[in-house]
């Protein structure tokens, strides 16, 4: 990847969680979906915020 390029890792009930390319070949993710945008520096916070949001919208809470 390099500066300024995407790609979509999990998409479920319009929840993403997108990796990022940013400056200096820094990679971070963001969770887009139910909520405001959130970026994490590290893959498992991303995908923590991405569950917790799939579960409300799966379970009703």
């Amino acid at each position: 990847m390099s500066f300024g390029d995407t790609e979509i890792i999990r998409e479920r009930s319009g929840i993403k969680i997108i990796k990022v390319e940013g400056k200096y070949e820094v990679e971070r993710y963001c969770v887009v979906g139910n909520g405001s945008t959130r970026y994490y520096d590290d893959y498992e916070d991303a995908l923590e915020e991405y569950n917790l949001r799939w579960a409300k919208i799966e379970y009703g809470e």
